[in-house]
């Protein structure tokens, strides 16, 4: 069963007169110490001993006044941490914007856990912008042999508010360096096993599971927005040799309304892109995906001879910091309009702060030479 990972941390601040009195109290007891509690992200919080708070209390009493301020800590799951490389600050802060969603700090979080077979499933952290959503669930219950892949035999994705795309997968523990070269989560380089094959860590330090769902619209001037996902899980086993072994027999079905916070950040570009027929027009970013406009300049070339949609694969931060593999799931394509206007979205392979974006980092096709495109 998963904790709950709502953290309280308080601050008083208090006056001269009250000090003072903490001093003496200090002094009365200057044998006791402090004691050093864990808490749930293995950082230290610090909790004096009854006296000294008795002796605090009745000094803010007489005071009449308490200034306190209190902040939440928002934790995503290990799978959607992984899968997105979201730091604390960058978790903290896409909650407070709406962006983000951390379900076991719901009230009705106990009432969403669905258990088939001693199996328990229950979703946890969900993320969404205008075009792409990351779902998360937690599976408790399920033990097989480690080194084993664990997987559903049918999961679906539907929706009664919009057409989606989706795919999921067991979050195994690797995530994409800078470099676009795998690492496990920490940071360390892959292992492999006997067999030369790598080391997956699926299951986290209290044997559960994260399945990681991404979705996005099927059609590319739609809103994933504040739209209500079906999703649903038959069976649970493992591949083996890309073969579905079952284990588990059970239909775990949830209903997920996603955020409606608009994040997106419209960036008007009207710049033509070295080497290519096409000028972009505009570019929708976001933490979590980005939808790129394009117009073809030339009027030829159209139906089946149209040139390739130019896609953005990374970016280059104010800082200097080049991200050449950002890019994760996608599409792109021409509008159905019949007009020469072209778009690419594309979801991304961490959480990135819109404000330190300065260039588009752009393959005008599929063997091109990346072109930089400054967003000045």
């Amino acid at each position: 069963m998963m904790e709950d990972k709502k953290i309280l941390s308080e601050e008083v601040v208090l006056s001269e007169v009250i000090l003072d009195r903490t001093n003496r109290a200090f002094e009365m007891i200057r044998q006791e110490r402090m004691v050093d509690m864990n808490i749930h992200n293995e950082k230290k919080r610090r909790f004096f001993r009854s006296q000294i708070a008795a002796i605090v209390g009745i000094g803010l009493l007489i005071m009449c006044g308490v200034g306190a301020a209190a902040t939440i800590h928002h934790y995503w799951g290990r799978g959607m941490k992984g899968n997105l490389q979201a730091d604390e600050t960058q978790q903290q802060q896409l909650v407070d914007d709406g962006i983000a969603e951390v379900y076991p700090e719901k009230e009705d979080y106990e009432s969403l856990k669905v258990t088939q077979n001693g199996v328990t499933i229950v979703p946890h952290t969900v993320i969404a912008d205008e075009r792409f959503a990351y779902i998360s669930f937690v599976i408790s219950g399920y033990n097989i042999d480690q080194e084993k892949e664990p997987d559903f035999e049918i999961t679906n994705v539907k929706s009664q508010d919009v057409e989606v795309n989706s795919y999921g997968q067991m979050y195994n523990g690797i995530v994409s360096g800078e470099d676009g070269k795998p690492v496990y989560e920490d940071g360390t380089p892959i292992h492999l096993s006997e067999g030369e094959s790598v080391v997956d860590h699926y299951f986290d330090e209290n044997g559960n599971l994260e399945y990681i769902i991404v979705a996005h619209v099927s059609n590319e001037k739609d809103s994933i927005l504040g739209k209500m996902l079906e999703v649903d899980f038959q069976n649970l086993g493992f591949l083996e040799e890309q073969e579905y072994e079952n284990v588990v027999d059970g239909t775990w079905d949830f209903e997920i309304k996603l955020p409606s916070v608009s994040a997106a950040k419209d960036i008007q570009l009207n710049k033509e892109i070295a080497g290519t027929d096409f000028k972009i027009t505009n570019v929708e970013l976001s933490p979590i995906s980005m939808k790129a406009n394009y117009i073809r300049l030339s009027e030829s070339a159209t139906g089946e001879n149209e040139p390739e949609v130019p896609t953005i694969e990374g970016v280059i931060l104010k800082d200097g910091t080049r991200l050449p593999y950002l890019m994760d799931a996608g599409d792109a394509g021409y509008y159905t309009d019949g007009s020469r206007k072209a778009y690419n979205l594309s979801g991304y392979d961490r959480v990135i702060d819109v404000e330190k974006v300065q260039a588009l980092l752009i393959r005008p096709y599929s063997d091109g030479e990346i072109v930089i495109v400054d967003m000045q």
